[in-house]
């Protein structure tokens, strides 16, 4: 899946259009450590942050379903992490990492671990839903925090339609530019929650598990975006054979990793 260049030409999902898209987020705050997990239709990771109360003193990364063969590898870049503050911001933490350089959800991941370390043994979960796109309805992304609904978007061709203060605003190339200056805080981590939840819900819309192991290098559109897709990786890279999950009508499979 691709969206920085043309559509990939890849089989279609059958059941594109009857779906939803479901990503979900759970940081487990213990004394001196954040268990996080991560799941969603392309992706499982967890992470492990140790701290001191005041910075990183240790990371430990694990791969549970990956798009390719080379994304656990890039756990060892989240290491340029240990040592950063707990309270640092998150766009100070993804500076430190370097995000092409690492697997964009991982880092995500673990930069809201770290984060969240500051708030102690406390437990949070975000969820975030995206309903299929079609020719006739936009698709509705929604988040919610330990069950609560916080916000509705509504997005067509990567451009938000509501709520209205926002439409017409990126939702993927030109994003992070804008929400930074209109959001701030606690609301600028959750409008880049729904917005990575709408880019990876892209996905949905093909069959991925059909194209199992093709290479990384099929995809040359998206050389640089990440570790995987990073020019000295993507000539090993190859894509990973029963890598998908539907959690469409069953959200209680999340974070299992079945």
């Amino acid at each position: 899946m691709t969206t920085r260049g043309s559509p990939p030409d890849y089989p279609r999902n059958p059941t594109y259009g009857q779906g939803v898209f479901r990503r979900r987020i759970r940081l487990e705050g213990r004394p001196g450590r954040v268990v996080a997990a991560l799941e969603d239709t392309n992706h499982g990771f967890c992470v492990t942050v140790d701290h001191d109360g005041t910075q990183v003193t240790a990371i430990a990364p694990e791969a549970r379903r990956t798009p390719y063969s080379t994304c656990p590898e890039a756990g060892t870049r989240l290491q340029a992490l240990v040592g950063q503050r707990i309270d640092s911001a998150a766009r100070t933490l993804n500076l430190q990492a370097v995000p092409t350089a690492n697997c964009t959800h991982w880092l995500d991941l673990t930069v809201l671990a770290i984060r969240h370390a500051a708030a102690g043994p406390v437990t949070r979960q975000w969820d975030m839903t995206v309903s299929d796109e079609t020719d006739t309805r936009d698709a509705e992304i929604r988040l919610y925090r330990d069950g609560t609904e916080l916000a509705c978007w509504t997005a067509r061709a990567f451009m938000l339609t509501a709520p209205a203060a926002l439409a017409g605003r990126p939702f993927y190339l030109g994003f992070g530019r804008w929400a930074s200056q209109y959001f701030e805080g606690d609301a600028l981590e959750q409008a880049f929650l729904m917005q990575k939840a709408y880019f990876v819900a892209q996905a949905r819309r093909y069959d991925l598990d059909a194209v199992a192991g093709e290479p990384a290098e099929a995809s040359p559109s998206m050389i640089g975006a990440c570790y995987t897709y990073s020019p000295e990786v993507m000539a090993r890279g190859v894509r990973n054979a029963d890598a998908i999950r539907d959690f469409s009508d069953d959200d209680s499979q999340l974070l299992r990793f079945s």
